[in-house]
């Protein structure tokens, strides 16, 4: 982290807390459904079902991203951080799953919003050797998120508020942040593709044949890798604390994640830096299966072991998939087709839900998930198709298309 510049620093520090918000929210989701649904007198199954809705939520951020390839960065940066701000704090104030879900809806556009577009700021600003480890650095404060979510856990049964204080403790550090974001600039990326006319001010870009290919590729491959794995984590919480009857236990497992997370997010990120971007991503996905199968096994002794795996996979993919769509699409487009595929992916993580939820009455839901797993798998041969683009530079040109 020495090594960053007082520039990079100055683009760091208002963006490095995207992550900790980002997995702070999905962690409440998954860790804190059972006392969510029971605070608003669902069943543990109808709220995923609600879960569900809440992510198919990032989809309207593509529209939104659309304008930061239109209009400018800067201003969408503002924009997503006030919106979500107060979308979290009336969530605490919800009065039933309607009320939540709603509120909640438009919280995910505009979180999915602020962070693609501050990965996508950070990617374009620092030096490309330095840009995993960029992203690293937002993981490594992101992983902060469940620990938080877990400490809050154990604070629900202690105060009135119940599970509205997973909502209330996200306000202050939203407001800090949101002050710091005040003196960010426009991208030198952005402002040098203007400068040579490449903007395109059309509600619907236009998408060269060439990425197309990329983006179709990169969407399936994340895309399944979605799906098991926002299944995986939401059914994990009810399987540990509904199954197994464990709570402090539970909590202790999620804190006890942290240093294998932080593994994931030196290896994502300095990693891809040094050996590059589509062998990192390959090992992650992996790990990611293996992690399903310990996981839903249902042996209580791998269930630990499971989850430090999942969450080194999932750290490790979070610090190397940003950098990738980064070099992966032109300043152009950047911005409108990673929310394309952020959408893809969160879109087929509801689709998994859904589908798991729908099957609990009729299959073991520990069984489709290991199954689902091992299925899902070979989509990582679809990365032999994409282009390494490890340093590549996403500032003064265009990526070059894959041969």
């Amino acid at each position: 982290m020495s090594s960053f510049d007082q520039h990079e620093w100055q683009i760091l520090a208002p963006l490095m807390f995207v992550g900790f918000f980002e997995v702070y929210d999905l962690t409440v989701l998954t860790i804190g459904a059972p006392k969510i649904a029971d605070g608003l007198g669902v069943s543990i199954t109808l709220f995923g079902v609600g879960v569900a809705v809440i992510r198919l939520a990032a989809l309207c951020s593509v529209p939104i991203l659309r304008t930061a390839d239109r209009i400018g960065r800067r201003a969408m940066l503002l924009v997503s951080i006030g919106i979500f701000t107060v979308a979290t704090g009336l969530t605490a104030l919800a009065w039933g799953l309607v009320a939540f879900i709603l509120i909640q809806i438009v919280a995910r556009a505009f979180l999915a919003t602020e962070s693609s577009l501050a990965a996508l700021v950070i990617a374009e600003e620092v030096r490309p050797e330095r840009r995993g480890a960029s992203l690293s650095v937002v993981g490594i404060v992101s992983f902060l998120g469940p620990g938080l979510a877990a400490l809050a856990l154990l604070a629900v049964p202690l105060t009135p508020l119940d599970w509205r204080i997973f909502y209330l403790a996200a306000l202050p550090p939203l407001l800090v942040v949101a002050y710091l974001r005040r003196n960010l600039r426009e991208t030198k990326a952005f402002d040098i593709a203007r400068d040579e006319e490449r903007i395109q001010g059309s509600l619907i870009p236009h998408i060269p044949h060439e990425y197309r290919s990329r983006l179709i590729r990169i969407s399936a491959i994340l895309g399944a890798a979605g799906a098991i794995s926002t299944a995986g984590f939401f059914y994990s919480s009810a399987l540990a604390q509904d199954e197994f009857g464990w709570e402090a236990a539970y909590t202790a497992t999620v804190l006890g994640s942290g240093p294998f997370a932080l593994l994931g997010f030196l290896f994502g990120g300095p990693g891809s830096d040094r050996i590059g971007r589509r062998p990192v991503l390959a090992i992650g996905l992996a790990c990611g299966a293996i992690a399903n199968l310990l996981i839903f096994s249902e042996v209580r002794a791998l269930f630990a072991p499971g989850f430090f795996v999942a969450a080194g996979a999932n750290a490790a993919l979070l610090a190397v998939v940003y950098a990738y769509l980064a070099e992966l699409f032109p300043t152009e487009l950047r911005a409108t087709l990673t929310s394309v595929v952020v959408a893809i992916q969160v879109a087929c993580g509801s689709l998994g839900l859904l589908l798991v939820g729908a099957l609990s009455g009729v299959v073991s839901t520990s069984l489709v998930l290991a199954i689902g797993g091992v299925f899902v798998a070979p989509v990582i041969l679809l990365l032999r198709g994409l282009p390494e683009t490890q340093g590549a530079d996403v500032v003064t040109k265009a990526p070059e298309p894959a041969a």
